[in-house]
């Protein structure tokens, strides 16, 4: 059988792909005696590698018919989901509810098992924030719970006594996820997105504002920045969001006009497109628009054959000095801009989600980017900031540790080496 090949990625040879449709099939597969399981959640890990393994020979487990919303207590905030559960499906869940998700901007059509494992970053807050517990199957075919699960205690907290194993799941290849207890937030009476615009020559004045604003919490840290290509503008573009009691919002938005006036950052002229505003607010678009117009410019189901998508996502200390650096070197190793978002993570972090789009069927151009890539790993490297994700051509090392806490779980090789841990 055969899974999608990107066409930025060396091809895999893949012996098969399994489609179980419930945990207990999965179960079934891993006691079968196969070696090499590579599970994915859908496969819309673009500019990573999608679906494909490290290696070859690996068996796909594709978990997409794992689809179910198990349980959702709006009362105590979270819902049991499984890997083929899209941020879209929970959000029709939550339309009209008390609670929201913590959303990316990604398509709706994403995992959000996937991304969560990934550690990736949603609107809100990261999303390994988001993960109060998993259901496992290990090497041996046992289902385990680890973290807080419903029964366990009244409160779903990630962490209960003793060592928390939750996020020994995350960024691995030790076990199958099949269920995730993902925490939802309680839905704010007002959202307001504040557009401020910048120049290039002021990026480095613009960020220590945002981060003064962040450390004194005038504004959460949620911000997202965007760099001239991705905003589709002639500046660069920041998102602020502002959510909660209406007089706190009005509030803090007269204070934040006030500080902008003694900054390079420019409030928007007009009010923040209605789709950005709503996903922050938990009722995203249908119909994907901003994943379509400001990501990828095109539905989730044609990237990898339309357009070929390498990522780079280094984390970075959250200062302007930093950022300008940042920008130099994206331009030093990349022969045109890509599009750059930049999340910040709290006051001290900010983490840049480089994107290096080109077409899928011009060799030259691939070999372009790939070139591209090998520049900014090594770059940002050099300088202390190497990528918080990696991609199936660019494998971690395991620590000794990690290593043997892997032989311990899956001595038989089961599962296939992954990103974060391969050799």
């Amino acid at each position: 059988m055969s899974i999608e090949q990107p066409a930025a990625f060396r091809p895999r040879t893949i012996t098969e792909v399994l489609r179980p449709a419930t945990a207990d099939e999965v179960v079934e597969i891993v006691r079968s005696g196969r070696r090499g399981l590579h599970p994915i959640s859908t496969g819309y890990n673009w500019g990573l590698g999608s679906g494909l393994p490290v290696g070859d020979g690996a068996t796909v487990l594709d978990l997409s018919g794992l689809d179910r919303v198990r349980a959702l207590d709006l009362e105590r905030g979270y819902a049991v989901v499984e890997p083929g559960v899209t941020q879209g499906a929970l959000v029709e869940l939550l339309r009209g509810t008390p609670r929201i998700f913590n959303l990316t901007t990604s398509s709706l059509r994403t995992s959000i098992i996937g991304n969560s494992l990934e550690r990736g970053v949603g609107v809100h807050r990261a999303r390994a924030e988001d993960l109060a517990g998993l259901e496992v199957v290990l090497a041996d075919g046992r289902r385990e719970h680890v973290g807080w699960w419903p029964g366990t205690s009244a409160v779903p907290r990630p962490h209960g006594l003793g060592p928390t194993l939750t996020h020994l799941f995350t960024q691995s290849s030790f076990a199958v996820v099949t269920a995730a207890v993902v925490r939802l937030l309680p839905r704010p009476e007002e959202v307001r997105v504040l557009p401020f615009t910048f120049a290039g020559d002021d990026l480095a004045d613009a960020v220590d504002a945002l981060r003064s604003w962040t450390e004194q919490r005038l504004i959460p840290p949620t911000t997202k920045v965007y760099n001239p290509v991705a905003a589709q503008a002639d500046g660069y573009l920041a998102h602020v969001c502002l959510s909660g009691a209406g007089e706190v919002v009005e509030a803090l938005s007269s204070v934040l006009l006030g500080a902008a006036r003694h900054s390079p950052l420019v409030a928007g002229a007009s009010a923040v497109d209605e789709v950005v505003r709503a996903t922050y607010a938990g009722d995203p678009d249908p119909a994907d628009r901003w994943f379509q117009r400001r990501t990828m410019g095109r539905p989730a189901d044609r990237i990898d054959a339309e357009l070929g998508l390498l990522m780079f996502l280094p984390v970075l200390p959250f200062s302007g000095e930093t950022v300008a650096l940042a920008e130099k070197l994206i331009r030093d190793c990349c022969p045109s801009t890509p599009a750059v978002t930049m999340n910040v993570l709290d006051g001290d972090a900010v983490d840049h989600v480089i994107a290096l789009g080109f077409p899928a069927d011009d060799p030259s151009a691939v070999a372009e980017a790939r070139e591209a890539l090998d520049r900014l790993h090594q770059a940002f490297a050099a300088q202390g900031f190497p990528a918080y994700r990696r991609d199936v051509d660019r494998p971690g090392t395991a620590t000794a540790l990690q290593a043997r806490i892997g032989q311990a779980l899956d001595p038989d090789g089961v599962f296939a080496p992954g990103r974060y841990a391969a050799g």
